[in-house]
């Protein structure tokens, strides 16, 4: 896994990144299909009235690797919509004064060598860690205010050019320090694919917005619980017509009952806890036939901003503690 630190303008951070993976990786875009980059252009074009300071950074780091932007924002708005993508479990808890969360992230094992967990600071934004998949686009972070992100794929009945989950976490990670504020975003946007976002924040406020080209709906703990999780279906009555299934192969609905039958009996979280959880056979993928399960967990607590990862199949023992964001408060506030 990398640890990038990157900091700056938007486009100063994509150019120094760019150059780095160019001049230490040879680093070139990979090929994709004509379906793909016909998609990815016409989503670019979404993407620069949806954030224009990804652009800049796309044009950056697109400096740095001697490319043009349009062939990158191609290749990055294309991910995760024409081929198989993570099948994860998150959840978030709310004890009496804080919010623990833990996320374990799925995937094809032979992604492992393009995970990254960076520290990303833009100039006039929020910093943040998070982890991905991709150089530039999150797929879960939390911020310096103590928001939390974190997406799951649902396999939905439409696909459309439009925003994809690494861009939306991104602008949520940069741009919010509230739930209300973050779910006002995924609203608002023309998503391109289904997905839950799980959000938490250190308000102490838990949510999941189901998402998808047709519809969004915010759905919030059962009475009575403290808890709130997702695997890889939309389970609100409103949003199951756009979800077509079809992932039982990754055991979404027996890591979904995991989570709840595990939640349901804590009465305070902590990060032990959490870590125990993410690590139960039941949630903690390991499918050797698909070469697929987890190759990433995190564990933190909102309030205090302690952040725990990870960097391959989750164990209790095998977590280390992430400074990074705590150093760059310091320094910025030197």
């Amino acid at each position: 896994m990398y640890h990038p630190r990157l900091y700056g303008s938007f486009y100063e951070m994509g150019l120094r990144y760019g150059k780095l993976l160019y001049e230490k990786a040879n680093f070139v875009l990979p090929e994709i299909s004509q379906q793909k980059i016909e998609f990815g252009l016409q989503s670019y074009k979404e993407l620069q009235k949806f954030y224009p300071e990804a652009i800049e950074e796309i044009k950056g780091f697109a400096e740095g690797i001697n490319d043009k932007p349009e062939n990158l924002g191609a290749f990055l708005l294309s991910l995760g919509i024409f081929e198989p993508t993570g099948q994860c479990s998150v959840f978030a808890f709310k004890n009496s004064h804080s919010v623990i969360i833990g996320r374990n992230y799925d995937m094809l094992f032979e992604f492992k060598k393009f995970t990254e967990s960076s520290l990303i600071a833009p100039a006039n934004k929020y910093a943040y860690i998070s982890q991905s998949d991709v150089f530039i686009g999150r797929s879960d972070g939390i911020n310096e205010k103590g928001l939390f992100i974190a997406m799951s794929f649902v396999n939905g009945t439409k696909i459309q050019p439009g925003i994809g989950f690494h861009f939306i976490i991104k602008k949520i990670l940069e741009n919010c320090n509230n739930i209300k504020q973050a779910i006002q975003i995924i609203q608002e946007t023309k998503v391109s694919s289904a997905n839950n976002f799980l959000i938490a924040d250190q308000n102490r406020d838990i949510v999941v917005v189901e998402s998808a080209p047709q519809k969004c709906t915010v759905r919030r703990p059962e009475k009575d619980e403290k808890y709130i999780y997702i695997t890889n279906q939309f389970v609100t009555e409103e949003m199951k017509p756009f979800d077509k299934g079809g992932v039982e192969w990754s055991k979404s609905s027996d890591r979904f009952g995991t989570l709840k039958s595990n939640l349901a009996v804590v009465a305070n979280m902590d990060l032990p806890t959490a870590k125990e959880i993410l690590s139960d056979k039941c949630v903690c993928l390991n499918l050797n036939k698909e070469r697929f399960g987890t190759i990433w967990s995190i564990v933190a607590d909102l309030k205090t901003l302690k952040i725990e990862r990870a960097e391959t199949k989750p164990k209790p023992t095998n977590y280390n503690p992430d400074t990074r964001l705590d150093w760059w408060l310091k320094k910025k506030n030197r």
